[in-house]
Protein backbone atom coordinates (compact mmCIF):
# COMPACT_ATOMS: atom_id res chain seq x y z
CA UNK A 1 0.00 0.00 0.00
CA UNK A 2 2.80 2.30 0.93
CA UNK A 3 4.46 1.55 -2.41
CA UNK A 4 1.32 2.46 -4.36
CA UNK A 5 0.93 5.65 -2.43
CA UNK A 6 4.56 6.45 -3.12
CA UNK A 7 4.06 5.98 -6.86
CA UNK A 8 1.03 8.19 -6.74
CA UNK A 9 2.99 10.88 -4.99
CA UNK A 10 5.52 10.83 -7.84
CA UNK A 11 2.93 11.77 -10.61
CA UNK A 12 3.59 15.15 -12.30
CA UNK A 13 2.05 18.11 -10.56
CA UNK A 14 -0.94 19.81 -12.23
CA UNK A 15 -0.33 23.26 -13.66
CA UNK A 16 -1.92 26.11 -11.82
CA UNK A 17 -5.47 26.98 -12.88
CA UNK A 18 -4.37 30.30 -14.44
CA UNK A 19 -1.79 28.58 -16.66
CA UNK A 20 -4.41 26.18 -18.02
CA UNK A 21 -6.69 29.07 -18.92
CA UNK A 22 -3.81 30.87 -20.61
CA UNK A 23 -2.94 27.87 -22.78
CA UNK A 24 -6.59 27.34 -23.64
CA UNK A 25 -7.04 30.95 -24.80
CA UNK A 26 -3.88 30.89 -26.91
CA UNK A 27 -5.12 27.78 -28.70
CA UNK A 28 -7.89 29.90 -30.25
CA UNK A 29 -5.45 32.62 -31.10
CA UNK A 30 -3.27 30.11 -32.89
CA UNK A 31 -6.38 28.91 -34.73
CA UNK A 32 -7.20 32.49 -35.80
CA UNK A 33 -3.62 33.04 -36.91
CA UNK A 34 -3.75 29.81 -38.90
CA UNK A 35 -7.01 30.79 -40.58
CA UNK A 36 -5.64 34.25 -41.36
CA UNK A 37 -2.60 32.61 -42.89
CA UNK A 38 -4.82 30.42 -45.06
CA UNK A 39 -6.83 33.43 -46.18
CA UNK A 40 -3.64 35.34 -46.97
CA UNK A 41 -2.31 32.35 -48.86
CA UNK A 42 -5.61 32.12 -50.79
CA UNK A 43 -5.40 35.79 -51.80
CA UNK A 44 -1.78 35.49 -52.82
CA UNK A 45 -2.45 32.37 -54.84
CA UNK A 46 -5.55 33.82 -56.58
CA UNK A 47 -3.79 37.10 -57.30
CA UNK A 48 -0.82 35.21 -58.72
CA UNK A 49 -3.05 32.84 -60.71
CA UNK A 50 -5.15 35.61 -62.26
CA UNK A 51 -2.21 37.86 -63.08
CA UNK A 52 -0.16 34.97 -64.48
CA UNK A 53 -3.04 33.75 -66.68
CA UNK A 54 -3.55 37.25 -68.10
CA UNK A 55 0.16 37.87 -68.70
CA UNK A 56 0.64 34.51 -70.45
CA UNK A 57 -2.36 35.21 -72.68
CA UNK A 58 -1.13 38.72 -73.47
CA UNK A 59 2.37 37.45 -74.17
CA UNK A 60 1.02 35.00 -76.76
CA UNK A 61 -1.10 37.65 -78.44
CA UNK A 62 1.69 40.22 -78.54
CA UNK A 63 3.97 37.60 -80.12
CA UNK A 64 1.38 37.21 -82.88
CA UNK A 65 1.45 40.95 -83.58
CA UNK A 66 -1.50 42.21 -81.54
CA UNK A 67 -1.30 45.34 -79.40
CA UNK A 68 -2.29 45.63 -75.76
CA UNK A 69 -0.86 48.98 -74.75
CA UNK A 70 -3.30 51.93 -74.84
CA UNK A 71 -0.56 54.13 -76.31
CA UNK A 72 -0.67 51.96 -79.44
CA UNK A 73 -4.19 53.22 -80.18
CA UNK A 74 -4.24 56.76 -78.84
CA UNK A 75 -3.47 59.24 -81.63
CA UNK A 76 -0.43 61.41 -80.93
CA UNK A 77 -0.96 65.00 -79.92
CA UNK A 78 -0.90 67.62 -82.66
CA UNK A 79 0.35 71.19 -82.50
CA UNK A 80 -2.59 73.58 -82.32
CA UNK A 81 -1.63 75.38 -85.52
CA UNK A 82 -1.68 72.08 -87.41
CA UNK A 83 -4.86 70.77 -85.79
CA UNK A 84 -8.27 71.21 -87.43
CA UNK A 85 -9.93 70.43 -84.09
CA UNK A 86 -8.28 73.46 -82.50
CA UNK A 87 -9.87 76.02 -84.79
CA UNK A 88 -11.68 78.65 -82.64
CA UNK A 89 -15.12 77.30 -83.51
CA UNK A 90 -14.30 73.82 -82.15
CA UNK A 91 -11.56 74.32 -79.54
CA UNK A 92 -13.88 75.32 -76.63
CA UNK A 93 -15.30 71.79 -76.52
CA UNK A 94 -12.07 70.50 -74.98
CA UNK A 95 -10.82 73.52 -73.06
CA UNK A 96 -10.86 71.94 -69.62
CA UNK A 97 -9.52 73.22 -66.32
CA UNK A 98 -6.14 71.41 -66.13
CA UNK A 99 -6.38 67.95 -64.62
CA UNK A 100 -10.19 67.88 -64.86
CA UNK A 101 -13.02 67.48 -67.33
CA UNK A 102 -14.66 70.71 -66.20
CA UNK A 103 -14.91 73.31 -68.92
CA UNK A 104 -13.17 76.65 -68.62
CA UNK A 105 -16.25 78.04 -70.34
CA UNK A 106 -19.35 76.09 -69.17
CA UNK A 107 -21.02 76.70 -72.54
CA UNK A 108 -18.04 75.15 -74.33
CA UNK A 109 -19.75 71.88 -75.29
CA UNK A 110 -22.90 73.65 -76.48
CA UNK A 111 -21.51 75.12 -79.67
CA UNK A 112 -23.90 76.34 -82.36
CA UNK A 113 -26.76 75.92 -79.86
CA UNK A 114 -28.84 78.79 -81.30
CA UNK A 115 -28.65 77.52 -84.88
CA UNK A 116 -29.17 73.94 -83.71
CA UNK A 117 -32.25 75.01 -81.74
CA UNK A 118 -33.72 76.64 -84.86
CA UNK A 119 -32.95 73.58 -86.94
CA UNK A 120 -34.44 71.19 -84.36
CA UNK A 121 -37.57 73.30 -84.02
CA UNK A 122 -38.04 73.32 -87.78
CA UNK A 123 -37.31 69.60 -88.05
CA UNK A 124 -39.98 68.93 -85.44
CA UNK A 125 -42.57 70.52 -87.74
CA UNK A 126 -41.48 68.68 -90.88
CA UNK A 127 -42.84 65.20 -91.28
CA UNK A 128 -41.98 62.74 -93.99
CA UNK A 129 -44.70 62.23 -96.57
CA UNK A 130 -43.26 58.90 -97.62
CA UNK A 131 -45.42 55.95 -96.62
CA UNK A 132 -42.63 53.41 -97.04
CA UNK A 133 -39.07 53.67 -98.23
CA UNK A 134 -37.94 52.31 -101.55
CA UNK A 135 -34.39 53.44 -100.85
CA UNK A 136 -33.04 52.05 -97.57
CA UNK A 137 -31.00 55.15 -96.69
CA UNK A 138 -33.26 57.90 -98.01
CA UNK A 139 -36.82 58.45 -96.74
CA UNK A 140 -37.89 60.45 -99.78
CA UNK A 141 -37.11 63.80 -101.35
CA UNK A 142 -36.57 66.69 -98.99
CA UNK A 143 -39.86 68.55 -98.50
CA UNK A 144 -38.42 71.96 -99.18
CA UNK A 145 -41.80 73.65 -98.83
CA UNK A 146 -42.38 72.22 -95.36
CA UNK A 147 -38.89 73.23 -94.25
CA UNK A 148 -39.35 76.72 -95.68
CA UNK A 149 -42.65 77.16 -93.87
CA UNK A 150 -41.12 75.88 -90.62
CA UNK A 151 -38.28 78.36 -90.86
CA UNK A 152 -40.58 81.21 -91.91
CA UNK A 153 -42.87 81.18 -88.88
CA UNK A 154 -41.86 83.97 -86.45
CA UNK A 155 -42.54 81.73 -83.46
CA UNK A 156 -40.16 79.03 -84.60
CA UNK A 157 -38.85 77.25 -81.50
CA UNK A 158 -38.73 73.74 -80.19
CA UNK A 159 -42.04 74.09 -78.30
CA UNK A 160 -44.04 75.23 -81.31
CA UNK A 161 -47.44 73.54 -81.15
CA UNK A 162 -49.74 75.73 -83.23
CA UNK A 163 -50.47 74.25 -86.64
CA UNK A 164 -49.01 76.28 -89.47
CA UNK A 165 -51.19 77.64 -92.26
CA UNK A 166 -50.06 75.94 -95.48
CA UNK A 167 -48.14 78.22 -97.84
CA UNK A 168 -47.13 77.37 -101.36
CA UNK A 169 -43.54 78.13 -102.31
CA UNK A 170 -41.76 77.59 -105.57
CA UNK A 171 -38.73 75.35 -105.27
CA UNK A 172 -36.34 78.30 -105.42
CA UNK A 173 -38.38 80.34 -102.93
CA UNK A 174 -38.38 77.45 -100.49
CA UNK A 175 -34.65 76.94 -100.93
CA UNK A 176 -33.99 80.63 -100.33
CA UNK A 177 -35.98 80.62 -97.07
CA UNK A 178 -34.18 77.48 -95.86
CA UNK A 179 -30.77 78.96 -96.56
CA UNK A 180 -31.78 82.13 -94.73
CA UNK A 181 -32.97 79.99 -91.81
CA UNK A 182 -29.54 78.46 -91.28
CA UNK A 183 -27.50 81.48 -92.40
CA UNK A 184 -26.31 82.15 -88.85
CA UNK A 185 -24.02 79.18 -89.26
CA UNK A 186 -22.31 80.54 -92.40
CA UNK A 187 -19.34 82.13 -90.55
CA UNK A 188 -18.66 78.88 -88.72
CA UNK A 189 -18.80 76.86 -91.92
CA UNK A 190 -16.47 79.31 -93.66
CA UNK A 191 -14.05 78.98 -90.74
CA UNK A 192 -14.20 75.17 -90.91
CA UNK A 193 -13.48 75.19 -94.62
CA UNK A 194 -10.41 77.30 -93.96
CA UNK A 195 -9.35 75.15 -90.99
CA UNK A 196 -9.54 71.95 -93.01
CA UNK A 197 -6.35 73.07 -94.73
CA UNK A 198 -4.54 72.17 -91.52
CA UNK A 199 -2.77 68.83 -92.02
CA UNK A 200 -4.24 66.90 -89.06
CA UNK A 201 -7.34 66.57 -86.89
CA UNK A 202 -7.11 65.41 -83.28
CA UNK A 203 -9.72 66.27 -80.65
CA UNK A 204 -8.03 66.41 -77.26
CA UNK A 205 -9.97 63.76 -75.39
CA UNK A 206 -8.75 62.99 -71.86
CA UNK A 207 -7.54 59.49 -72.63
CA UNK A 208 -5.70 59.51 -69.29
CA UNK A 209 -9.01 59.55 -67.37
CA UNK A 210 -8.96 56.92 -64.58
CA UNK A 211 -12.32 55.53 -65.68
CA UNK A 212 -12.43 55.31 -69.49
CA UNK A 213 -16.24 55.21 -69.37
CA UNK A 214 -16.16 58.81 -68.11
CA UNK A 215 -14.20 60.24 -71.05
CA UNK A 216 -16.34 63.08 -72.39
CA UNK A 217 -17.16 63.13 -76.10
CA UNK A 218 -19.01 66.44 -76.64
CA UNK A 219 -17.75 66.80 -80.19
CA UNK A 220 -19.65 63.82 -81.60
CA UNK A 221 -23.10 65.39 -81.23
CA UNK A 222 -21.81 68.73 -82.48
CA UNK A 223 -20.19 67.31 -85.62
CA UNK A 224 -23.30 65.29 -86.42
CA UNK A 225 -25.44 68.42 -85.97
CA UNK A 226 -23.22 70.27 -88.42
CA UNK A 227 -23.67 67.43 -90.92
CA UNK A 228 -27.44 67.61 -90.52
CA UNK A 229 -27.46 71.33 -91.31
CA UNK A 230 -25.07 70.78 -94.23
CA UNK A 231 -27.37 68.07 -95.59
CA UNK A 232 -30.31 70.48 -95.63
CA UNK A 233 -28.21 73.32 -97.05
CA UNK A 234 -26.90 71.20 -99.91
CA UNK A 235 -30.39 70.02 -100.86
CA UNK A 236 -31.60 73.64 -100.86
CA UNK A 237 -28.59 74.69 -102.94
CA UNK A 238 -29.36 71.99 -105.48
CA UNK A 239 -32.93 73.29 -105.74
CA UNK A 240 -31.49 76.76 -106.33
CA UNK A 241 -29.34 75.52 -109.21
CA UNK A 242 -26.14 75.92 -107.17
CA UNK A 243 -24.67 72.46 -107.57
CA UNK A 244 -21.10 73.69 -107.00
CA UNK A 245 -22.09 75.07 -103.57
CA UNK A 246 -23.94 71.84 -102.79
CA UNK A 247 -20.83 69.84 -103.68
CA UNK A 248 -18.74 72.04 -101.37
CA UNK A 249 -21.15 71.36 -98.50
CA UNK A 250 -21.11 67.62 -99.15
CA UNK A 251 -17.33 67.71 -99.28
CA UNK A 252 -17.29 69.41 -95.88
CA UNK A 253 -19.56 66.64 -94.58
CA UNK A 254 -16.98 64.13 -95.80
CA UNK A 255 -14.25 66.01 -93.99
CA UNK A 256 -16.20 66.23 -90.73
CA UNK A 257 -16.88 62.52 -90.93
CA UNK A 258 -13.17 61.82 -91.27
CA UNK A 259 -12.11 64.38 -88.64
CA UNK A 260 -12.55 61.73 -85.92
CA UNK A 261 -11.41 58.69 -87.88
CA UNK A 262 -8.30 58.10 -85.73
CA UNK A 263 -10.23 58.04 -82.45
CA UNK A 264 -9.96 54.57 -80.85
CA UNK A 265 -13.51 54.66 -79.49
CA UNK A 266 -16.31 52.52 -80.85
CA UNK A 267 -19.09 55.08 -80.46
CA UNK A 268 -17.06 57.49 -82.58
CA UNK A 269 -16.97 54.90 -85.34
CA UNK A 270 -20.75 54.45 -85.20
CA UNK A 271 -21.36 58.21 -85.30
CA UNK A 272 -19.11 58.48 -88.36
CA UNK A 273 -21.28 55.93 -90.16
CA UNK A 274 -24.38 57.99 -89.34
CA UNK A 275 -22.69 61.20 -90.49
CA UNK A 276 -21.68 59.78 -93.83
CA UNK A 277 -25.16 58.43 -94.48
CA UNK A 278 -26.45 62.02 -94.21
CA UNK A 279 -24.49 62.82 -97.37
CA UNK A 280 -26.52 60.28 -99.36
CA UNK A 281 -29.62 62.50 -99.41
CA UNK A 282 -28.12 65.37 -101.44
CA UNK A 283 -26.14 62.90 -103.54
CA UNK A 284 -29.37 61.22 -104.63
CA UNK A 285 -31.33 64.45 -105.07
CA UNK A 286 -28.60 65.80 -107.31
CA UNK A 287 -28.76 62.93 -109.81
CA UNK A 288 -29.64 64.50 -113.14
CA UNK A 289 -27.99 67.73 -111.99
CA UNK A 290 -24.42 66.66 -111.21
CA UNK A 291 -21.94 67.07 -114.04
CA UNK A 292 -19.45 64.36 -115.00
CA UNK A 293 -16.56 66.01 -113.06
CA UNK A 294 -18.78 66.46 -110.03
CA UNK A 295 -19.93 62.83 -110.13
CA UNK A 296 -16.33 61.68 -110.46
CA UNK A 297 -15.33 63.82 -107.47
CA UNK A 298 -18.19 62.38 -105.37
CA UNK A 299 -17.42 58.82 -106.44
CA UNK A 300 -13.72 59.21 -105.65
CA UNK A 301 -14.48 60.67 -102.24
CA UNK A 302 -16.95 57.93 -101.30
CA UNK A 303 -14.43 55.29 -102.31
CA UNK A 304 -12.05 56.44 -99.58
CA UNK A 305 -14.34 55.22 -96.81
CA UNK A 306 -13.65 51.75 -95.48
CA UNK A 307 -15.86 51.09 -92.49
CA UNK A 308 -14.83 47.43 -92.39
CA UNK A 309 -11.21 48.25 -91.60
CA UNK A 310 -12.30 51.05 -89.31
CA UNK A 311 -14.53 48.69 -87.36
CA UNK A 312 -11.79 46.10 -86.99
CA UNK A 313 -9.44 48.74 -85.62
CA UNK A 314 -12.15 50.12 -83.32
CA UNK A 315 -12.84 46.68 -81.86
CA UNK A 316 -9.16 46.11 -81.15
CA UNK A 317 -8.97 49.49 -79.46
CA UNK A 318 -12.18 48.83 -77.54
CA UNK A 319 -10.68 45.67 -76.09
CA UNK A 320 -7.52 47.44 -74.92
CA UNK A 321 -8.30 51.08 -74.28
CA UNK A 322 -11.87 50.85 -72.99
CA UNK A 323 -12.20 47.25 -71.80
CA UNK A 324 -8.69 46.98 -70.39
CA UNK A 325 -8.94 50.44 -68.89
CA UNK A 326 -12.17 49.57 -67.12
CA UNK A 327 -10.64 46.46 -65.55
CA UNK A 328 -7.56 48.42 -64.46
CA UNK A 329 -9.86 51.01 -62.91
CA UNK A 330 -11.81 48.34 -61.01
CA UNK A 331 -8.65 46.72 -59.70
CA UNK A 332 -7.29 50.06 -58.48
CA UNK A 333 -10.54 51.32 -57.02
CA UNK A 334 -10.70 51.72 -53.24
CA UNK A 335 -14.50 51.73 -53.43
CA UNK A 336 -15.46 48.77 -55.58
CA UNK A 337 -18.95 48.60 -54.13
CA UNK A 338 -19.48 52.19 -55.26
CA UNK A 339 -18.85 51.08 -58.83
CA UNK A 340 -22.12 49.16 -58.81
CA UNK A 341 -24.16 52.35 -58.86
CA UNK A 342 -22.11 53.62 -61.80
CA UNK A 343 -22.65 50.45 -63.80
CA UNK A 344 -26.36 50.26 -63.05
CA UNK A 345 -26.82 53.96 -63.87
CA UNK A 346 -25.02 53.64 -67.19
CA UNK A 347 -27.09 50.56 -68.02
CA UNK A 348 -24.49 48.16 -69.43
CA UNK A 349 -25.53 44.60 -70.06
CA UNK A 350 -28.27 42.99 -72.04
CA UNK A 351 -31.79 41.80 -71.24
CA UNK A 352 -30.59 38.81 -69.26
CA UNK A 353 -28.25 40.95 -67.19
CA UNK A 354 -30.79 43.32 -65.71
CA UNK A 355 -30.75 41.75 -62.22
CA UNK A 356 -29.61 44.11 -59.51
CA UNK A 357 -25.87 43.96 -58.93
CA UNK A 358 -26.07 44.87 -55.26
CA UNK A 359 -25.97 41.21 -54.07
CA UNK A 360 -22.47 41.13 -55.55
CA UNK A 361 -21.28 44.10 -53.46
CA UNK A 362 -19.72 42.08 -50.59
CA UNK A 363 -17.94 39.79 -53.06
CA UNK A 364 -16.81 42.75 -55.11
CA UNK A 365 -15.21 44.34 -52.07
CA UNK A 366 -13.58 41.13 -50.84
CA UNK A 367 -12.53 39.63 -54.16
CA UNK A 368 -8.81 39.11 -54.90
CA UNK A 369 -7.53 41.48 -57.56
CA UNK A 370 -6.52 38.41 -59.56
CA UNK A 371 -10.18 37.68 -60.22
CA UNK A 372 -10.45 40.86 -62.25
CA UNK A 373 -7.54 39.68 -64.38
CA UNK A 374 -9.58 36.52 -65.02
CA UNK A 375 -12.60 38.69 -65.90
CA UNK A 376 -10.42 40.63 -68.33
CA UNK A 377 -9.08 37.39 -69.75
CA UNK A 378 -12.61 36.08 -70.42
CA UNK A 379 -13.63 39.35 -72.05
CA UNK A 380 -10.53 39.47 -74.27
CA UNK A 381 -10.89 35.84 -75.31
CA UNK A 382 -14.46 36.55 -76.33
CA UNK A 383 -13.22 39.42 -78.48
CA UNK A 384 -10.73 37.02 -80.09
CA UNK A 385 -13.14 34.17 -80.69
CA UNK A 386 -16.36 35.95 -81.55
CA UNK A 387 -16.04 39.69 -82.19
CA UNK A 388 -12.82 40.29 -84.11
CA UNK A 389 -13.54 37.47 -86.60
CA UNK A 390 -16.80 39.18 -87.54
CA UNK A 391 -14.83 41.29 -90.01
CA UNK A 392 -13.05 39.29 -92.70
CA UNK A 393 -10.84 41.96 -94.22
CA UNK A 394 -9.04 39.58 -96.58
CA UNK A 395 -12.27 38.65 -98.33
CA UNK A 396 -14.13 41.85 -97.44
CA UNK A 397 -17.01 40.04 -95.77
CA UNK A 398 -19.17 40.53 -92.69
CA UNK A 399 -21.03 37.35 -91.82
CA UNK A 400 -24.40 37.62 -90.04
CA UNK A 401 -24.08 34.03 -88.79
CA UNK A 402 -20.83 34.91 -87.03
CA UNK A 403 -22.57 37.90 -85.44
CA UNK A 404 -25.39 35.70 -84.21
CA UNK A 405 -22.85 33.33 -82.68
CA UNK A 406 -21.21 36.27 -80.93
CA UNK A 407 -24.56 37.39 -79.55
CA UNK A 408 -25.29 33.87 -78.28
CA UNK A 409 -21.91 33.72 -76.56
CA UNK A 410 -22.45 37.07 -74.91
CA UNK A 411 -25.95 36.01 -73.83
CA UNK A 412 -24.33 33.00 -72.17
CA UNK A 413 -22.03 35.34 -70.28
CA UNK A 414 -25.09 37.09 -68.90
CA UNK A 415 -27.06 33.98 -67.91
CA UNK A 416 -27.53 33.18 -64.24
CA UNK A 417 -27.47 35.38 -61.19
CA UNK A 418 -24.92 38.20 -60.81
CA UNK A 419 -23.29 36.32 -57.93
CA UNK A 420 -22.87 33.19 -60.05
CA UNK A 421 -21.49 35.21 -62.96
CA UNK A 422 -19.00 36.92 -60.67
CA UNK A 423 -17.79 33.65 -59.15
CA UNK A 424 -17.21 32.35 -62.68
CA UNK A 425 -15.30 35.53 -63.62
CA UNK A 426 -17.69 36.70 -66.31
CA UNK A 427 -19.79 39.39 -64.64
CA UNK A 428 -18.01 42.49 -65.96
CA UNK A 429 -17.00 40.73 -69.16
CA UNK A 430 -20.68 40.13 -69.88
CA UNK A 431 -21.57 43.70 -68.99
CA UNK A 432 -18.96 45.28 -71.23
CA UNK A 433 -19.33 43.05 -74.28
CA UNK A 434 -22.97 43.58 -75.32
CA UNK A 435 -22.27 47.14 -76.39
CA UNK A 436 -20.24 45.80 -79.33
CA UNK A 437 -22.24 42.70 -80.24
CA UNK A 438 -24.18 44.34 -83.13
CA UNK A 439 -21.71 46.82 -84.50
CA UNK A 440 -20.83 44.48 -87.36
CA UNK A 441 -24.38 44.84 -88.63
CA UNK A 442 -24.19 48.63 -88.49
CA UNK A 443 -20.80 48.61 -90.23
CA UNK A 444 -22.08 46.31 -92.98
CA UNK A 445 -25.08 48.57 -93.49
CA UNK A 446 -22.91 51.69 -93.59
CA UNK A 447 -20.34 50.20 -95.95
CA UNK A 448 -23.10 48.93 -98.24
CA UNK A 449 -24.38 52.50 -98.35
CA UNK A 450 -20.92 53.63 -99.43
CA UNK A 451 -20.61 50.89 -102.07
CA UNK A 452 -24.02 51.55 -103.58
CA UNK A 453 -23.35 55.32 -103.61
CA UNK A 454 -20.10 54.69 -105.51
CA UNK A 455 -21.95 52.56 -108.04
CA UNK A 456 -24.77 55.12 -108.28
CA UNK A 457 -22.19 57.74 -109.31
CA UNK A 458 -20.64 55.36 -111.83
CA UNK A 459 -24.08 54.46 -113.25
CA UNK A 460 -24.98 58.15 -113.66
CA UNK A 461 -21.67 58.82 -115.37
CA UNK A 462 -22.39 55.92 -117.74
CA UNK A 463 -25.84 57.38 -118.41
CA UNK A 464 -24.35 60.78 -119.21
CA UNK A 465 -21.85 59.18 -121.59
CA UNK A 466 -24.23 56.74 -123.33
CA UNK A 467 -27.69 58.21 -122.87
CA UNK A 468 -28.93 55.09 -121.12
CA UNK A 469 -28.18 52.75 -118.24
CA UNK A 470 -25.94 49.71 -118.74
CA UNK A 471 -27.66 46.34 -118.76
CA UNK A 472 -25.15 45.00 -116.22
CA UNK A 473 -22.70 46.41 -113.70
CA UNK A 474 -19.81 44.78 -115.55
CA UNK A 475 -20.21 47.41 -118.27
CA UNK A 476 -18.99 50.04 -115.78
CA UNK A 477 -15.48 48.61 -115.48
CA UNK A 478 -12.87 49.77 -116.12
CA UNK A 479 -13.91 53.11 -117.64
CA UNK A 480 -16.29 54.25 -114.91
CA UNK A 481 -14.98 52.21 -111.98
CA UNK A 482 -11.73 50.29 -111.53
CA UNK A 483 -13.26 47.35 -109.66
CA UNK A 484 -16.83 46.51 -108.74
CA UNK A 485 -17.57 46.19 -105.02
CA UNK A 486 -19.29 42.97 -104.00
CA UNK A 487 -22.01 42.25 -101.47
CA UNK A 488 -20.37 42.25 -98.03
CA UNK A 489 -22.88 39.65 -96.84
CA UNK A 490 -22.58 37.03 -99.58
CA UNK A 491 -19.33 37.84 -101.36
CA UNK A 492 -21.28 37.80 -104.63
CA UNK A 493 -21.94 40.80 -106.89
CA UNK A 494 -24.50 43.31 -105.70
CA UNK A 495 -27.83 42.79 -107.43
CA UNK A 496 -28.60 45.28 -110.19
CA UNK A 497 -31.90 45.50 -112.04
CA UNK A 498 -32.42 48.22 -114.67
CA UNK A 499 -36.08 48.94 -115.40
CA UNK A 500 -37.76 49.82 -118.66
CA UNK A 501 -38.66 53.27 -117.33
CA UNK A 502 -35.00 54.30 -117.06
CA UNK A 503 -34.71 53.67 -113.33
CA UNK A 504 -32.95 50.85 -111.52
CA UNK A 505 -32.61 48.88 -108.30
CA UNK A 506 -29.23 48.16 -106.74
CA UNK A 507 -29.12 46.16 -103.55
CA UNK A 508 -27.55 43.77 -101.06
CA UNK A 509 -29.51 40.83 -99.69
CA UNK A 510 -29.15 42.40 -96.24
CA UNK A 511 -28.83 40.89 -92.79
CA UNK A 512 -31.33 38.06 -93.36
CA UNK A 513 -29.12 36.80 -96.23
CA UNK A 514 -32.16 36.37 -98.48
CA UNK A 515 -33.04 38.06 -101.76
CA UNK A 516 -36.34 39.82 -101.06
CA UNK A 517 -36.60 41.21 -104.57
CA UNK A 518 -35.19 44.62 -103.76
CA UNK A 519 -37.77 45.39 -101.05
CA UNK A 520 -36.34 47.15 -97.97
CA UNK A 521 -37.29 46.16 -94.44
CA UNK A 522 -40.87 46.92 -93.46
CA UNK A 523 -40.04 49.26 -90.60
CA UNK A 524 -40.66 52.92 -91.33
CA UNK A 525 -37.07 54.05 -90.92
CA UNK A 526 -35.41 51.06 -92.62
CA UNK A 527 -32.86 50.96 -89.84
CA UNK A 528 -29.84 48.69 -89.90
CA UNK A 529 -31.17 46.72 -86.94
CA UNK A 530 -34.18 45.52 -88.92
CA UNK A 531 -33.56 41.82 -89.66
CA UNK A 532 -35.77 41.57 -92.77
CA UNK A 533 -35.66 42.99 -96.25
CA UNK A 534 -32.88 44.01 -98.60
CA UNK A 535 -30.53 46.99 -98.37
CA UNK A 536 -31.62 48.95 -101.42
CA UNK A 537 -30.44 51.91 -103.46
CA UNK A 538 -33.28 52.94 -105.78
CA UNK A 539 -32.96 56.02 -107.96
CA UNK A 540 -36.71 56.64 -108.10
CA UNK A 541 -37.11 57.45 -104.42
Amino acid sequence: MRSEASDHDKSPPKPPEGVREWLHSWRYLFLVIGLAGLVLLFYQEENWRGHRAWEKYKERKVASGERFEPAAFIPPRVADDDNFAMTPALAPMFEFIPGTQRWVNPSGPALFSDVKAKYDAAAGQVKSTSEARVNSWIPGRTDLGAWAMAFSTPTNHRHQKKALTPVTFTSREAASRILAGVADLDPVLDELRTARKRPKSRFNLRYEQDNPAEILLPHLAQLKSLCQVLQLRSCAELASGRSADALNDIDLMFYLTDATRDEPILITHLVRIAELQLALQPLAEGMGTWSEPQLLALQTRFQRFDFCSDLKRSLEAERTLFGGGIFDYIRRSSNRAGLIEQFERSGPGNDSGNDSLWPVAPLLVAAPSGWFYLEQLNASRTFDQYLLPLIDLDNRLIKPEAARSAEARIADFNSGSPVNRFLHHKLFAGMLLPAVSKVSQKAAYGQTAVDTAVLACALERYRLAHGELPNSLEKLAPQFIAALPHDLITGKPLIYRPNSDGHYLLYSVGWNEEDDGGVPGKNKNAEAEHPDGDWVWADNF
